[in-house]
């Protein structure tokens, strides 16, 4: 099935919104122009190859890992969550982004902090570097993520069980 090719009127006229859209277009290409120049002009050519190299890389790990993981994730949370319905696959779904997005942005500082305390004899922790419990401050996130998330489950499960109940009983004589 072929879709029609939909084009202006051949009597539109190039109103006040073509030229808006135009001068913000415009300006936004001669902003990124700017930047782009003087990202150039002020960079070295190392720095720009290394840039290169780890733009390059991530596209290798974004591309050759973190796609096939999720693709097996959402293959694998389908059959976990198959006898739900979709708002609460929608819920399920939804918790477990905003806990692997907590954990990407925590797990660095557990790192950094983990890596940056001293060890000796007369050493104690560093007050000065990343204070702050993070990894269990991220336990007690996950935490309260699943209690959220399965209270929610439970509640559309509830309401749903209460909207089926409340039609048959209005389809009774």
């Amino acid at each position: 099935m072929r879709l029609p090719v939909m084009l202006p009127p051949a009597t539109a006229e190039r109103g006040t919104m073509w030229w808006v859209r135009a001068a913000l277009g415009a300006s936004g290409t001669a902003a990124l122009g700017y930047a782009v120049f003087g990202f150039l002009v002020h960079v070295p050519l190392v720095q720009l190859l290394g840039l290169a190299a780890w733009l390059a890389a991530a596209l290798v790990v974004h591309d050759g890992v973190l796609v096939p993981l999720t693709t097996l994730a959402g293959g694998g949370l389908s059959r976990l969550t198959y006898g739900l319905r979709p708002l609460q696959q929608w819920i399920v779904r939804a918790s477990l982004l905003i806990g692997a997005l907590m954990t990407l942005v925590a797990a660095p500082l557990i790192r950094a902090q983990q890596v940056l305390q001293p060890d000796g004899p007369e050493s104690g922790p560093n007050d000065t570097v990343l204070q702050g419990g993070y990894a269990q401050a991220l336990g007690i996130f996950w935490l309260v993520l699943v209690v959220a998330a399965a209270v929610a489950v439970a509640a559309v499960a509830a309401v749903g069980l209460y909207a089926r109940r409340s039609s048959v009983r209005k389809t009774r004589p």
